[in-house]
């Protein structure tokens, strides 16, 4: 009871303050994970709490699945975990089930207003289910509801569809032309069973990954799905691509999907590639030359900053810190050197622009009279790193920031010119309510 009088205590000083103002609240808002609901106060007649023991929960086991011209059909069990309990249940993608926990499911329901069931079934089958794919991993989902109507409770089961029927023996053959420390160049070529191929190349072990982090967002239920949604292109004939801004000595690998006369998925082809070194096995440094500072108060100000690799140099990573962050936070050279010898920007891990391949011409954002060191180190082609390179500079005493009172970034941000790098986009795809259909097997 403690905890009921000092809710509506605190909601009574609420409306006391309110009532001596023209802004007297009418409706009362209640805050949850899975989201908020609003009710209009005159229309509450009371409020109060109940309590639910036990897991609440409807368990759902896979039998099995089928697919033809009627459309696809799963055999399903679900037991509840009470008689009171109800459930919503749905098919996803495994990766995307996976992002999703309890919270976010209850949230997707909500969205689909999908029905709810209150029964058990021993052998059941559920219909109504689009879009499923062969050979792909998909998770049956349960969301329980207690007597309440409150989402408790997750139930996953997952399952693999069975892979098509191909036409033929749909499938390429490669060549590696040329291969170079910053890109490599392949050709492949269809069989005559193959109508089109998609390809795609990621760092060696890295596709997976990525799947699994941009699967979901695009609505790509497999790994051939997003190769195809990446390569942008089909190829019907052979072609020939050079991939380039890649790192010296580093493993790739090219994933290439063939498809058969009705667009089915062949077996996928992994291309194994590796870049040539670059540089030498000596001591491999940069030479650090710091230019005048730009810009002004309303557009703000840059520093501009070369980084000169040796000969011996394979690629370095490059930085602009301020002196004040330095000194209060990294501290030591050695601190900074493991700093520069991360494999990702640790103050960005989406620098595309941190393994610098050759000269380093960059223009930082900088705050005028603020002491900054412009820092690099370079590895040479064995992977050895070489010693730290550190420039003192204070920028124009005589500029003036638009705020006296800004404080300069801690790490300077590198300004990239716009519309150097193609971006490939995807589209984000809508929910839509499935009409599953669940019901004792015939």
């Amino acid at each position: 009871m403690k905890k009921t009088f000092t809710i509506a205590a605190l909601a009574l000083a609420t409306l006391t303050a309110s009532a001596q103002t023209d802004n007297t609240p009418n409706r009362m808002i209640l805050q949850t994970k899975v989201g908020d609901k609003a009710y209009a106060i005159d229309k509450v007649d009371s409020i109060y709490f109940a309590r639910q023991d036990g897991n609440v929960v409807a368990t759902v086991e896979y039998k099995n699945y089928s697919t033809g011209a009627t459309g696809d059909t799963l055999w399903v069990a679900v037991t509840r975990s009470g008689e009171d309990v109800g459930y919503c249940i749905d098919v996803l993608p495994t990766n995307t089930a996976k992002k999703y926990d309890d919270d976010t499911m209850a949230k997707y329901f909500e969205q689909k207003n999908a029905q709810k069931f209150y029964q058990d079934f021993t052998n059941a089958q559920l219909t109504g289910v689009e879009g499923i794919k062969p050979n792909t991993s998909y998770t049956i989902v349960t969301l329980a509801y207690d007597g309440y109507g409150v989402p408790c409770e997750t139930s996953r089961a997952e399952f693999t569809t069975p892979k098509a029927q191909l036409v033929g023996n749909p499938g390429v053959t490669y060549t590696v032309d040329d291969v170079k420390g910053t890109e490599f160049t392949l050709t492949v070529t269809p069989n005559a069973d193959c109508k089109a191929f998609y390809w795609c190349e990621f760092g060696k072990g890295e596709a997976q990954s990525q799947f699994e982090q941009w699967g979901p967002m695009f609505g790509l239920a497999n790994m051939e799905d997003m190769i195809k949604q990446f390569s942008g292109n089909a190829y019907d004939n052979a072609a020939t691509n050079t991939w380039d801004g890649l790192k010296p000595s580093t493993d790739y690998e090219v994933y290439v999907v063939p498809t058969d006369a009705n667009g089915n998925y062949g077996e996928m082809v992994v291309i194994p590639v590796t870049t040539a070194k670059m540089g030498g096995e000596g001591v491999a440094q940069t030479t650090i030359t710091v230019g005048k500072m730009g810009g002004n108060a309303l557009d703000g100000f840059y520093l501009p900053v070369t980084y000169t690799p040796n000969d011996q140099t394979s690629l370095h990573h490059d930085l602009l810190v301020s002196k004040a962050y330095y000194d209060e936070s990294i501290g030591s050279e050695d601190k900074m050197k493991e700093i520069l010898m991360s494999d990702t920007n640790p103050f960005n891990p989406w620098d595309s622009y941190w393994d610098q391949i050759g000269e380093d011409a960059a223009n930082w954002t900088v705050e005028p009279n603020t002491e900054y060191y412009a820092v690099s180190m370079a590895k040479n082609a064995n992977g050895e790193w070489g010693p730290l390179a550190m420039v003192h500079t204070n920028t124009n005493q005589s500029a003036k920031s638009a705020d006296a009172q800004c404080k300069a970034a801690s790490v300077a941000t590198r300004i990239v010119k716009t519309g150097t790098k193609a971006v490939k986009t995807g589209v984000v795809p809508v929910m839509k309510q499935q009409g599953l259909k669940l019901e004792m097997a015939k």
